[in-house]
């Protein structure tokens, strides 16, 4: 995404990766593009980050771009040589390559100094990103049907739900992470995913469908197609106050957490205001507010969060310490091998 002076050649690799820009901000001394998650997120984004970040900084105008994951990373790689995209945000699956490419322009806690605050494990060695925020794999059922909280994956499988069962695809990183927590279930890990393959095939007769998108997952519940998938707490909790009739919880094999990753892209024009943005999204003020309108939780040690808004989140240090980390390094390298194996084996009929 870019300035509205680079409209016609940014539109069109925008529209051959997929993602969606919205309209400019005009008489904008700087114009930063970020890269934002849709639907709910974006809402929420806009009053917890967007608009606070611009009343404090009104020499800067903030355009924004949405996009998953792998389209991101697609663009960053499309754009190596002139990036049109600042900041750009998605989960670590993503980031680990992006990475390893060298699409980013580190950080430094002299430039972006709240990185100086978060918890430990939320900052990755030698700063390329950093971590935002992090919400809970999580089992997402439906209340009306389900009667009692489910305990396990393992209910998935449960002969009642024939047909009424949605996972993710392997295409996003939900999916992934439900094949790697197959393959755990069986004493299987990312160097043997040969069990989480065995496991997933028997459960082809209760899959309904795959998902790809949150709000494909919503309609699912608000149609009463499924009863039960693997989703993420911030788009259940949303859910949930919304109106829907679901509940979630984390099994009792524990669950992956998900720590969505933000940073620059390398080769940026405007590397100042990008940092000003990363270090205004690290902040107490816009950590909190994350939390409270969009269920994220905060990676930031000084962010207070108000009893109720804490029991929608996978928050406190319990929670975070039963919660799994993938090595997304690991991961990367394996996806590829994965993805070809799930179209041939999980999605073929």
């Amino acid at each position: 995404m870019a300035l509205r002076m680079m409209r016609r050649s940014l539109m069109s690799s925008l529209v051959a990766a997929g993602l969606a820009i919205m309209p400019a901000v005009a008489g904008a001394a700087t114009e930063l593009t970020v890269i934002v998650y849709g639907g709910s997120f974006e809402a929420g984004w806009r009053k917890a980050v967007i608009e606070p970040f611009e009343a404090a900084n009104p020499d800067i105008k903030v355009r924004i771009a949405t996009g998953l994951t792998m389209e991101t990373v697609a663009m960053m790689r499309a754009q190596k040589a002139e990036a049109k995209i600042d900041v750009v945000m998605m989960d670590e699956v993503g980031a680990a390559q992006a990475h390893g490419e060298g699409l980013y322009e580190p950080l430094d806690v002299k430039s972006v100094p709240n990185m100086a605050k978060l918890y430990p494990q939320f900052r990755t060695s030698g700063d390329p990103y950093t971590k935002f925020m992090y919400v809970s794999q999580v089992i997402a059922y439906d209340k009306g049907k389900i009667k009692a909280v489910p305990q396990s994956y393992e209910d998935m499988w449960k002969p009642e739900y024939k047909g009424k069962i949605a996972i993710p695809d392997i295409n996003t990183t939900h999916g992934t992470m439900y094949l790697m927590m197959a393959a755990r279930m069986q004493g299987g890990s990312v160097a043997n995913i040969d069990p989480g393959f065995a496991k997933i095939k028997t459960l082809k007769p209760s899959i309904l469908t795959f998902w790809n998108q949150h709000a494909q997952v919503s309609q699912l519940f608000t149609q009463g197609d499924i009863v039960m998938t693997t989703w993420t707490s911030d788009r259940a909790q949303g859910l949930i106050d919304s109106g829907g009739n679901i509940g979630w919880t984390i099994p009792k094999e524990s669950a992956y957490i998900i720590d969505s990753t933000i940073g620059i892209a390398k080769g940026t024009k405007n590397l100042a205001a990008a940092q000003k943005y990363i270090n205004f999204v690290l902040s107490e003020k816009a950590q909190e507010a994350n939390a409270k309108f969009t269920y994220l939780t905060p990676v930031n040690r000084e962010a207070k969060l108000d009893a109720a808004v804490a029991a929608k989140l996978p928050a406190g240090d319990a929670t975070l310490k039963r919660l799994l980390s993938a090595d997304w390094v690991a991961v990367t390298k394996e996806r590829p091998k994965w993805v070809d194996r799930w179209n041939r084996e999980i999605t073929t009929p």
